[in-house]
C-alpha cells in the first residue's frame, strides 16, 4: 500500500509556526465486510446492541526540520475507526526514537484534511505542545 503524506502547519501557544511533513502506511488492515449500502449499514446497526470499533497499526515518520534535524523521526501508531463511516475517526502516534520523544494525535476532518496536537518531548521539563493542520498530498506525488 502506498504512503499517505500530509504537509503539516504546526503552531505553538506561543505562536512559533513550523512546517513538516507526516508520512505513514498502514501495516495491518482488515478489509472491510458487507455492503456499502448506508441504509442497510444503519438498519445493521439499530439491530446490534453494540459498535464495532476497528483498530489498524500504522507506521511512519515525520519530519520538522527545526525539531527533528535532518532526520525524520520514526513514529508507530493506531488508527479507530467505525463500520459505518467511511473514513477513521482518530489516529495516535508515539515516537519509535527513545532519544527523540513524541507523542501526536489527531483526527481526520474530510478526506484530505486532518486536524489535531503534538508533544515533542513528551514527560521532560522542556515539553513543546504544538497545535496540528495538515492536508494530504495526491498519491504519487
Amino acid at each position: 500500500m502506498d504512503e499517505i503524506i500530509y504537509d503539516l502547519l504546526l503552531k505553538s501557544p506561543q505562536g512559533f509556526m513550523l512546517l513538516g511533513t507526516l508520512r505513514f502506511r498502514v501495516t495491518e488492515f482488515e478489509a472491510a465486510k458487507g455492503t456499502a449500502d448506508v441504509s442497510a449499514l444503519l438498519a445493521e446497526s439499530l439491530e446490534r446492541p453494540f459498535i464495532n470499533m476497528d483498530v489498524q497499526r500504522l507506521e511512519g515518520s515525520i519530519a520538522v526540520q527545526f525539531l527533528s534535524g535532518l532526520r525524520p523521526v520514526p513514529i508507530e501508531g493506531l488508527a479507530f475507526s467505525f463500520g459505518m463511516v467511511p473514513l477513521p475517526l482518530n489516529a495516535l502516534f508515539n515516537s519509535a526514537d527513545p532519544a527523540r520523544p513524541l507523542t501526536i494525535q489527531f483526527s481526520f476532518l474530510d478526506a484530505t484534511h486532518i486536524g489535531g496536537g503534538m508533544i515533542w518531548q513528551v514527560g521532560t521539563a522542556r515539553e513543546l505542545k504544538f497545535s496540528l493542520l495538515g492536508t494530504q498530498r495526491g498519491f504519487g506525488m
